[in-house]
C-alpha cells in the first residue's frame, strides 16, 4: 500500500480467550475481521484462513511469524533482491470432483488454466495496454511458472490430474472435499505439490485458498469452482479468462487483497508499497480513475490481480507483489522449489517444435512444423525403435495408443523430445 502501514501496535481488547496477548489479538483483528460475508464475495480466502486459525494452533502460531515477515518486507528490512531469485517451476495437481458430467471438466480446460497462470505470472499477456500508463511499468515477470506434476507421491508417472465422481452438492463449501473418507480426494503431500480441487462451491463463491505460514493447515491448497477455472469447457463469463485462479494463486503465495484486511477504511495496508490505498473491492470493469481514498488522486488500482475485477480487466501484479511472492517461495513454501514432482523430461534446449501435452495419454500434438511431410521415430528410453510415421502441419498427431506407461524418445529431424506416457 502506498504510504506507511497503520499503527499496528495499538492496544486492543483480546479477542481469543486462549490468546491473552494484546499482540496476537491485534494481528487477528488486522488480518481476519473481514466484513464481506462468505456468500457475498467471489473469494473466500480471508474467511477460510480465519476459520483455520481457530482450529489449528500450529497455524496460528506460525502466522505471527508471517505477519512479522510482511512488516519487515514493507519497511524494507528484508531484501529479496539479495537472495538471487531465479525462475522456478512449481508442480500442480488438479483434483476434479464432479457430481454431473458438466463438472467433470475436460483436460483441455485444465491445460488452458495452466497456460493462463504461466502467461500472467510471466508478464506475457497481450492486454497490458489496458493498464493506465502511470502503473504499466510496475508489472514484471515473476519468475514463477507452473506445470502439472508428472510424478505422483509414490514415484509413479502421472498426468497430474485426478478425477472422482461425488454424490453431494457444493462439496467445496465444507470439509469433505479434501477427505476421501468423506467423499472427497486426499491432498498430495502439501510441501511438494500445489493441490487444486476443482469442484462446486456454492454461495456464489468462485474460489479460495489459505494464506501461507511456516505451518500448513491440513487442507492447504486451492479450491475453485469449474465455472471460473480455465478458458474453455465449463468456464463461464465473466470468469472464463482463468484469472480467478491467478488471484487465488496470489493469495496462496502470500498476497492480500489490495484494500487490505478490511473494507471501509483508507488506512488498511496490503503491505505493498507500490499499490495505492483503497477503501473497498472493485467489481466488474471500473473506469480510470476511480477514487475511493482522497489521498490517492490516481484512484484505485482496480486492474490489479488482487482486486475483484472481471477477468478481462484483471491485468497485473506489481513489482513489490512479485518480490513478496518470491520471498514466500524461499521461506514458507520452499518445499515447492525442491519438489520431486516434476521430472523436466519435456525441457529441451533450443528446440523449435512444441510437443504437448507432456505427459501424454494417447495422442501427442506437434506445433511448429514447416510445410511438407516430416518423419518421426519413436524409441523406448533404452533406444529401441518401436514406431515410425509421418506428420505434417495438417496432420500433426503422434499416436501413443497401445503403448505402456513409461518414458519415450521422440525424434523429429534433428530434434529429440523426451515424452512421459501415462494411461489415465
Amino acid at each position: 500500500m502506498i504510504g506507511s502501514a497503520m499503527d499496528n501496535h495499538e492496544i486492543i481488547q483480546p479477542i481469543f480467550s486462549t490468546f491473552a496477548s494484546v499482540r496476537w489479538s491485534m494481528i487477528i483483528l488486522l488480518l481476519f475481521l473481514v466484513e464481506i460475508a462468505l456468500g457475498q464475495s467471489p473469494c473466500a480466502t480471508m474467511d477460510k484462513t480465519e476459520n483455520a486459525l481457530y482450529t489449528d494452533s500450529a497455524y496460528k502460531s506460525s502466522m505471527l511469524e508471517q505477519v512479522d515477515l510482511l512488516e519487515q518486507f514493507e519497511s524494507g528490512v528484508v531484501d529479496v533482491a539479495s537472495r538471487n531469485v531465479k525462475q522456478v517451476t512449481l508442480p500442480v495437481v488438479v483434483h476434479v470432483l464432479y457430481e454431473s458430467e458438466e463438472q467433470n471438466i475436460p483436460v483441455e480446460q485444465i491445460h488452458s488454466q495452466i497456460d493462463v497462470l504461466n502467461r500472467d505470472f510471466g508478464w506475457n499477456q497481450s492486454d497490458k495496454q489496458k493498464i493506465p500508463s502511470i502503473w504499466r511499468d510496475l508489472g514484471r515477470d515473476s519468475g514463477i511458472r507452473f506445470k502439472l506434476a508428472d510424478v505422483d507421491p509414490d514415484g509413479n508417472f502421472t498426468t497430474g490430474i485426478t478425477r472422482k465422481q461425488i454424490f453431494q452438492s457444493d462439496i467445496g463449501n465444507g470439509d469433505n472435499y479434501y477427505q476421501s473418507s468423506l467423499g472427497g480426494t486426499d491432498p498430495w503431500p502439501r510441501p511438494h505439490y500445489i493441490n487444486i480441487w476443482v469442484c462446486e462451491i456454492g454461495d456464489n463463491v468462485l474460489g479460495y485458498t489459505f494464506l501461507p505460514a511456516a505451518s500448513f493447515p491440513v487442507n492447504d491448497g486451492i479450491v475453485i469452482d469449474p465455472r471460473a477455472f480455465g478458458t474453455t469447457g465449463a468456464a463461464v463469463e465473466p470468469y472464463n479468462g482463468g484469472r480467478t485462479m491467478v488471484h487465488e494463486m496470489g493469495h496462496y503465495l502470500g498476497l492480500r487483497h489490495t484494500w487490505g484486511m478490511e473494507e471501509g477504511e483508507c488506512t488498511n495496508t496490503d503491505y505493498m508499497s507500490d499499490t495505492p490505498w483503497q477503501r473497498e473491492p472493485n467489481f466488474g470493469c471500473s473506469r480510470f480513475p476511480y477514487v475511493s481514498c482522497a489521498s490517492e488522486p490516481d484512484g484505485d488500482m482496480f486492474m490489479n490481480f488482487m482486486d475483484y475485477a472481471d477477468d478481462t480487466c484483471a491485468l497485473l501484479f506489481t513489482k513489490r507483489q512479485v518480490k513478496f511472492m518470491q520471498l514466500v517461495l524461499q521461506t514458507s513454501r520452499v518445499g515447492l522449489i525442491h519438489s520431486p514432482a516434476i521430472t523436466h523430461t519435456d525441457e529441451v534446449d533450443n528446440h523449435k517444435l512444441r510437443v504437448y501435452p507432456n505427459p501424454v495419454d494417447g495422442r501427442l500434438l506437434v506445433d511448429g512444423l514447416q510445410n511438407g511431410i516430416s518423419q518421426y521415430d519413436l524409441f523406448t528410453d533404452t533406444g529401441l525403435l518401436i514406431r515410425t510415421g509421418n506428420i505434417s502441419a495438417s496432420n500433426s498427431q503422434v499416436s501413443f495408443e497401445s503403448l505402456p506407461n513409461g518414458i519415450y524418445l521422440l525424434q523429429i529431424g534433428s530434434e529429440i523430445h523426451r515424452i512421459v506416457h501415462v494411461i489415465q
